[in-house]
Order: structure tokens, then sequence, then C-alpha cells
């Protein structure tokens, strides 16, 4: 049974039934999670390409994705509006311009010429954890236990509390030592971040079941959607932090 989401888009108690309308499907929330990544994957597409054409663009275009997507993911959150879905594509295009300048500074910047691929590598890792974990969930091995979510949800928040720090103190031009460089340190923080991102999916994987089998009213499938593509880009961006300090 699954205790509550750490996900701000998937709180269980807004899964419950809608009596008299329309209810959640799996299907429905399948369709609606591959529209969003499909904006998310063009919006990358073309940051990428112009980050590549005009450096100074390209950060922009990284930052703002960034605090717009932000911004975007707690309106949502907080307002729950019943007709979700043109800001939740406008959050899957301005995450796209995030991910999509960020893919390109790692893999061009960061590690330099010579080492292209570290792109295509997270991008298929993140595939096969989404694959895996969801084996491994509809397996009944993992689920979403009530000491399961409070273990997960402490874990990644407390890693989110050292991304907002680092994020602070890079306005004075510090930032949090060891955790960014390709040291032991380094590496086993990405490794843990990358876990804890993994195995959010489960509990996704969890309230989205649940909204199912609860009858919840059908715009529930985009709420549905938009956590699982949060969790997604996380992880991605997770596997590529991981992959570049590996071959640093």
């Amino acid at each position: 049974m699954v205790f509550r989401s750490g996900n701000p888009a998937l709180r269980e108690a807004h899964f419950g039934p809608g009596y008299g309308q329309e209810s959640m499907t799996l299907d429905g929330t399948i369709n609606k999670t591959l529209s969003l990544l499909a904006m998310v994957f063009l919006s990358a597409v073309l940051a990428y390409g112009i980050t590549g054409n005009n450096p100074g663009l390209g950060l922009m275009m990284m930052i703002g994705g960034a605090i717009g997507g932000f911004i975007l993911v707690l309106i949502i959150s907080f307002t729950r509006p019943q007709q979700p879905q043109v800001l939740m594509s406008c959050y899957a295009i301005l995450e796209g311009l995030f991910v999509g300048g960020m893919s390109y500074s790692v893999e061009n910047w960061y590690l330099g010429d010579g080492t292209e691929g570290a792109v295509a590598m997270a991008l298929i890792a993140t595939i096969g954890v989404f694959i895996t974990m969801l084996g491994l969930y509809r397996a009944r091995i993992i689920q979403p236990t009530q000491k399961f979510v409070i273990a997960v949800f402490s874990i990644a928040g407390a890693i989110m509390l050292v991304y907002l720090a680092g994020f602070v103190m890079s306005f004075t031009g510090m930032q949090i030592p060891y955790i960014h460089n390709s040291g032991p340190i380094g590496i086993g923080f990405s490794i843990v971040a990358t876990a804890m991102a993994s195995l959010f999916l489960i509990i996704d994987f969890g309230v989205i079941e649940n909204g199912v089998k609860n009858g919840a009213p059908k715009s529930m499938e985009w709420y549905g959607a938009f956590g699982l593509v949060i969790t997604l880009v996380w992880l991605y961006i997770e596997l590529l932090r991981l992959i570049a300090k590996l071959r640093d």
C-alpha cells in the first residue's frame, strides 16, 4: 500500500474515486506520458543544436528552462488545475530546453572533444532503468510500502537540499566541495542520487496503479504522466552526471 509520494505531482489524496465522471485508465496515462516525453525530447534536441551554434543563447535557455520548469511544477502542484495539459506541455518544453542545454554542456564542455556518447549512454540507461523498475514493480519484488516511501523520500529530500544549497552558493562563486568532481565522494553521491531517482519510479507506479483501481477522475491521467516525466528527467540528469564523472 502506498503511503504517499514525494513527487509533488503525485499526491495520493488526489487519486481517489471520481464519482459521476469518466475515470482514469492506464492506457490514457501511458499515452499522456508519451506525449509529454515527446515534447521534452524535441525541445531538448532543439536546445542541444542551438547551444552548439550559440553557447550564450544556449546557456540562457538552459537556465531559463530550469527556473521556468521549477516554477511551473510548483504552480501545477499547488493549484491542481482541472485541465492541466497546457501548463504541463509548457513544463515539458521548458524542461527540454534545460535538458538539451545541459546535455551539450556535459558532453562537449565538461568532458571535452573525443568523449562523445555520454548523452546516448544516459538516454539508453534511463530507458533501461525504467524497464527494470517497472518489471520489479509488476513482479511485486519491490513495493512502495510506508517504510519504503518514508526512507526514499527522506534521502531524496536530503539530496535536494544539497542541490539547493549548491545553487544558492553558486551566486557567491562558491560550491559544495567534492560532490561535483570525479573523485570517490562525487561518484558515490551520484550513485546514491541515481538510486533514489530510480526508486521514485516505484512510488510513482504505485500511486498511478491505485488511481486506476480507485476510479480516479480522468484528469488524473495528466498528473500521473506529469509525475513520471518529472522523475524520468531527474533520473536522466543523474545518470548523465554519473557517466560524466566516471568518464572524466
